[in-house]
């Protein structure tokens, strides 16, 4: 994978978005992501969505802190204000395979990915209020302007020989969310009686998701 050839004329934030798009996509046309811009969305599909973001970050950010490095993007904040709220349900099995995550580059890709959900969950949060307004506001990534800034400096400091380890980060990312997903989708699932089943199936239309 080489950065694009106009790389000089764009930041390496928007090639990052440009080369995980489809698995951005992907994500939210999952039945369980779907459900959320859903007025009848349940506080039970709510906090599963919730402890996949926390099960996602926590591993991200163990790889960060025990670098001891960019402490301006840390996720410790957001994931003690989760693990409080979820209670046991934030005891979810680590996604399989951490292999991106042992360089600074493909840490850092995991990190756009990370801070990034912000976006999707601002454009989100007056419905999911609506919903279900007893929900903790723990539930969606709150946005950090100061941070993301910070985060986009560092990805365009990016060197170009780092970029394929970059991406490999964030796609990493993605695919580890869609595996929690599945996780979470099935004991959603299995505490549904029968015949109330609300969650959709793959072939609806998908949320579009906020442009970062």
């Amino acid at each position: 994978m080489t950065r694009p050839k106009d790389a000089a004329r764009r930041s390496a934030r928007v090639w990052l978005r440009e080369v995980t798009h489809r698995l951005h996509l992907d994500l939210h046309k999952h039945p369980l992501y779907r459900r959320l811009p859903e007025p009848d969305l349940t506080c039970q599909e709510l906090r599963a969505t919730a402890a996949i973001t926390y099960s996602a970050a926590a591993v991200v950010e163990s790889s960060r802190a025990s670098r001891q490095i960019w402490p301006e993007i840390s996720l410790s904040d957001h994931l003690q204000d989760l693990a409080r709220d979820l209670g046991d349900q934030a005891c979810l099995p680590p996604p399989p395979g951490q292999a991106h995550l042992t360089t600074e580059a493909g840490l850092l890709g995991a990190l756009y990915v990370i801070h990034g959900s912000a976006f999707g969950a601002a454009s989100l949060a007056k419905s999911v209020r609506r919903a279900v307004p007893s929900a903790p506001r723990s539930f969606l990534m709150p946005r950090n302007t100061e941070a993301w800034q910070y985060l986009c400096r560092l990805l365009d400091a990016v060197p170009a020989a780092e970029l394929p380890l970059l991406a490999q980060g964030a796609k990493e990312v993605f695919r580890n969310y869609k595996l929690l997903a599945d996780f979470q989708l099935e004991i959603c699932r299995a505490a549904i009686p029968s015949g109330a089943v609300k969650i959709p199936p793959a072939s609806r239309q998908a949320w579009q998701p906020a442009s970062r």
